[in-house]
C-alpha cells in the first residue's frame, strides 16, 4: 500500500504563497499588489517567489491555475453525471425535463456547496471579478477548466429541454443566463444580503438561492419546449 506524501517545507511554502497571493491579488489587483506584500502575508522570504513561480506574473497564474483545479474537481462530477444522464433519454421522452432540472440542480449544488463553504472563495471571487473586466492569461486558464466544463454540461442541458441547436447562440445564451442567476449572487453577495435581511450566505440561504434559480428554469423551460 502506497503511503500518503508527506508535504515537505517547499510544499508548505507554496501553498502558503498561494494562499496569501489570493488574497492580496484580489484585494489588490495585478499590477498594484507587491512580492513583498505577498511574500511578508505569506511570512516567507521574497525571493521565494522567484524560486517557485519564476516572479510575479508566474505566481499570479498559478493561483488561478489552484483555482481552476480545485473548482474542476468539485464540478467535474456533476457535469459529467449530467452529460452521462442526458445520453439515456431522447428528445421526445416526456420526463426529459424532469431529468434536466436534476441535472442543474447537481451543478448547481456542487457550485454553491464550493463557493459558499470554502474558506477562499471570497478571494476566488474578487479575482475571477477582476478577470471579467479586464481579462489577461489567467481568464483562458479558469475558462479552459472549471467555468467551460459548466458551461457546456449548461448548454448540452439546455438543448435536451429546449429542442434547441447546441450550436446555436440562443441556446449558448440560455445556458449563460441560468449560470448567472447563481453566480451574480455570489458575486454580488453583499447586495443580496442586504436587500433579504441576511446576517450571511449560510447553507439555509444557499439553499433558497438554488431552489429559486431552479424555480426560474422550470418556468423557461417549460416556455421554451419546442413542439
Amino acid at each position: 500500500m502506497n503511503k500518503p506524501r508527506i508535504p515537505n517545507r517547499g510544499d508548505q511554502t507554496r501553498e502558503s504563497l498561494l494562499r496569501a497571493a489570493l488574497n492580496v491579488f484580489g484585494r489588490d489587483g495585478f499590477h498594484a499588489a507587491s512580492t513583498r506584500a505577498i511574500a511578508d502575508a505569506a511570512g516567507v522570504n521574497q525571493a521565494l517567489i522567484g524560486y517557485h513561480f519564476g516572479g510575479k506574473e508566474g505566481l499570479y497564474l498559478a493561483v488561478f491555475e489552484d483555482i481552476a483545479e480545485r473548482m474542476s474537481a468539485q464540478m467535474a462530477p456533476a457535469a459529467e453525471t449530467s452529460i452521462a444522464e442526458l445520453s439515456t433519454i431522447s428528445p421526445e421522452s416526456p420526463d426529459r425535463i424532469d431529468t434536466c432540472l436534476r441535472c442543474i440542480d447537481m451543478i448547481f449544488s456542487g457550485l454553491l456547496e464550493m463557493l459558499g463553504q470554502n474558506p477562499d472563495a471570497t478571494g476566488w471571487v474578487r479575482l475571477v471579478m477582476r478577470e471579467q473586466q479586464d481579462p489577461t492569461k489567467a481568464f483562458e486558464i479558469l475558462y479552459g477548466g472549471a467555468y467551460g466544463k459548466m458551461l457546456g454540461a449548461l448548454t448540452a442541458i439546455v438543448a435536451t429541454a429546449t429542442g434547441l441547436q447546441a450550436e446555436s447562440q440562443e441556446c449558448r445564451l440560455k445556458a449563460l443566463m441560468i449560470l448567472s442567476q447563481v453566480m451574480f449572487v455570489m458575486a454580488a453577495r453583499t447586495t443580496a444580503t442586504r436587500h433579504m435581511g441576511w446576517v450571511t450566505l449560510g447553507p439555509t440561504e444557499l439553499e433558497m438561492i438554488k431552489q429559486q434559480a431552479l424555480a426560474n428554469v422550470y418556468a423557461q423551460f417549460n416556455g421554451d419546449v419546442k413542439p
